[in-house]
């Protein structure tokens, strides 16, 4: 049995699109810059923490002993359901974690509501909670009909806590696929990977793949005395090597990208990428920044056209508008169609309104 999932501009409404894929009623931009964004001299700056991979098995390692609370919760549109992190989980770690000055130390300031923040420009981009169109790209997943056959790879761009990923590793770990399955997840902060995009995969592992009694005795490791709870999870190093192992039995490939994007991080990317033939990239709530909206554009466009010999296809989610901050899901279509344009690059898109309160949409890019 093949893994798959399908999707095609058929499965997006046209309400809002044109006969060539693009945006109805928008108005003619100016060609783009000379220079491309992924290459922005600021992206190189002191203060922007550079992109590198992550060891799986030393973010493994420090993890051992941690007991993580969770949740399991279903989606608004199809109960779809999903495990992750308890927020006040993860605060209770960095403050026994944290020491003065450093990196979780400030992410914890701002989870404890002590600056008012969301966020922090090149400290903190947010990855720790999950953000609702996280959650409608899961959805949207789950109601596809047909198979999008032959996807070997999923990266997810600012994955934080990963619920897109973890709906389809869910999925994976549930078939008996017949290829290998490789997942790449970026964030900004190495701590969010390490707190809560590992832990989240761990967990779902653990609630899919486990007997009760391998739940039981994975966290007990023949101490009686210690207390199992459906919704607690200890780590300990047993446990944690037989995730680590039965990933390799799977032949599930888990790897890890902190840092900023820019023409760095897509040099990193490539090797791994040129590896597969069928390519599925998902970013959420990314495009937040006007002045990083062209560098996620550019991000995806690098992996779709550096990759013309695979099947790639990419979900883009994202709040219509960013009230105080910006960006736009408008905006980035803009962008886009500019890039297409000018470039009479091979690409089109559509785009998919969520039924929400808070405008979201879902853009679909091949």
């Amino acid at each position: 049995m093949s893994f798959s999932f399908g999707f095609s501009s058929k499965d997006f409404s046209d309400d809002e699109i044109d006969n060539d894929g693009l945006l109805a009623g928008s108005e003619a931009v100016s060609p783009a810059s000379s220079v491309n964004p992924l290459d922005d001299g600021r992206l190189l700056g002191k203060d922007v923490v550079q992109p590198q991979w992550q060891n799986l098995k030393a973010v493994l390692d420090s993890l051992k002993d941690v007991r993580v609370s969770f949740e399991q919760f279903p989606t608004p549109r199809n109960s779809t359901v999903l495990y992750r992190r308890e927020l006040f989980d993860v605060k209770h770690q960095l403050m026994s974690e944290a020491g003065d000055g450093d990196e979780d130390s400030v992410e914890l300031d701002i989870l404890m509501g002590e600056t008012s923040e969301d966020l922090r420009k090149n400290v903190y981009e947010g990855g720790l909670k999950s953000w609702e169109c996280s959650i409608d790209v899961v959805d949207y997943l789950s109601e596809l009909k047909s198979g999008l056959e032959d996807i070997d790879c999923v990266l997810e761009l600012g994955c934080g806590t990963a619920l897109p990923t973890e709906y389809i590793y869910s999925m994976f770990l549930q078939l008996q696929p017949t290829t290998d399955l490789t997942f790449i997840l970026s964030d900004y902060n190495r701590s969010v990977l390490r707190l809560v995009t590992i832990p989240n995969l761990i967990i779902t592992w653990a609630k899919v793949v486990l007997s009760e009694d391998q739940y039981s005795q994975l966290q007990k490791c023949n101490d009686e005395t210690i207390p199992v709870r459906s919704d607690e999870l200890l780590l300990t190093q047993q446990l944690l090597d037989a995730f680590y192992h039965d990933m390799q039995a799977r032949k599930i490939r888990i790897n890890l990208m902190s840092g900023t994007w820019g023409r760095s991080f897509t040099n990193l990317l490539a090797p791994t990428l040129n590896a597969h033939s069928g390519i599925l990239a998902i970013t959420s709530e990314t495009i937040y920044q006007p002045e990083n909206l062209p560098v996620v554009a550019e991000t995806l466009l690098d992996v779709i056209l550096a990759n013309k010999g695979s099947k790639v296809k990419a979900l883009v989610a994202a709040k219509n508008i960013y009230f105080g901050v910006g960006g736009s899901m408008m905006e980035f279509e803009k962008y886009l169609q500019k890039r297409i344009q000018q470039d009479c690059l091979p690409i089109i898109y559509h785009t998919q309104k969520v039924d929400a309160g808070l405008k979201r949409s879902i853009m679909f890019i091949e």
